[in-house]
């Protein structure tokens, strides 16, 4: 990336000259693509820039083409080159031979990543530490140190489902990012973490999003935690469960995996409001356990989204009820 390029287009747009921008912008982008291939997700910034330009001068469908070009290049960036290849070789381990996984694109920097800086390791993704910023994290598909290597009853699944062949975590929040983040705006990051693109890692690539942090600088809590360490504002936390619960209906989003409080953390702030961040948008739209309710029928993913909802409401309202029978 050449951030002086990015910050003199940065600077025309914001004089709104648009004229002297435009072209300054599309060099940038031929000039990054020259040195960093079509594939890069770097490329997104200069894209970035221009939809904007574009977005400003009215011209909407060019905005259209080119966001939905940087979709494609950041969802692609988490799949291995020639990913088809890895899947016929563990559903036919004896036509095609097996190889390791290799990315799309290659960086200058690779981050270090170790155990040391693991500070959470679910089914299908590992989140580390940002070396360089521990305000920041960076989420790791376990696959690209896994690889495939699917059970026979997951190869069924594969061939019945074909919409989870190419179903990795960071693939799928990248989608929320670059499409349902854009849609809704500002009001997306009350209840999401910042996303700052996509840096390539020893372990594969990563996705570097914040660490949710309450106003006072601390790290905010699930809200199972956060309840049973502050007993006096349960009544709250469920008020704030509401609240996103309303707010995903209201831009007609849909999330699962509410079973589990950890996603769900309550961000403390006197000056703008207390909320609930979902740090794991990854099941949004196409859940890895279930069929693309929310594209094909949406008011079955509501149901279900609402029905989820409800349980872990439940579940935090009986956290408060046994607080309550301990105090007494």
């Amino acid at each position: 990336m050449y951030p002086d390029e990015v910050a003199n287009v940065v600077k025309l747009i914001q004089n709104c000259k648009y004229d002297k921008a435009l072209p300054e912008a599309e060099k940038a982008l031929s000039r990054a693509t020259k040195e960093l291939g079509g594939n890069h997700p770097d490329l997104v910034v200069y894209l970035d820039l221009l939809a904007e330009i574009y977005e400003a001068e009215g011209q909407y469908s060019r905005v259209k083409k080119i966001r939905r070009k940087a979709l494609k290049i950041w969802m692609n960036a988490f799949l291995p080159k020639d990913s088809y290849k890895y899947f016929f070789a563990d559903l036919l381990p004896f036509l095609f031979e097996r190889k390791p996984l290799q990315p799309r694109f290659f960086s200058n920097e690779v981050m270090p990543l170790d155990s040391d800086l693991l500070i959470h390791s679910g089914s299908k993704r590992d989140t580390f530490v940002h070396p360089k910023d521990p305000r920041l994290c960076i989420k790791i598909d376990r696959l690209w140190k896994e690889g495939y290597r699917l059970s026979p009853r997951k190869r069924l699944e594969r061939i019945l489902m074909p919409w989870l062949i190419d179903f990795w975590s960071n693939r799928e929040e990248a989608r929320v990012y670059r499409s349902t983040a854009l849609r809704v705006g500002k009001a997306f990051y009350e209840h999401a973490p910042r996303c700052f693109g996509i840096a390539m890692t020893n372990l594969g690539p990563g996705l570097v999003v914040e660490r949710i942090c309450n106003e006072d600088g601390s790290f905010s809590k699930p809200i199972d935690v956060f309840v049973k360490e502050n007993p006096d504002k349960a009544g709250r936390a469920l008020e704030l469960l509401r609240e996103l619960y309303d707010f995903l209906v209201s831009h007609k989003l849909v999330i699962y995996d509410w079973a589990n409080p950890a996603n769900f953390l309550v961000r403390q702030s006197k000056s703008k409001g207390d909320k609930i961040v979902v740090v794991d948008w990854k099941t949004e739209g196409t859940a890895d356990k279930d069929i693309p309710l929310r594209d094909i029928f949406p008011a079955l993913a509501l149901k279900k989204m609402t029905y989820e909802y409800n349980c872990l409401y439940e579940k935090i309202s009986r956290l408060c009820d046994f607080k309550d029978n301990q105090s007494a």
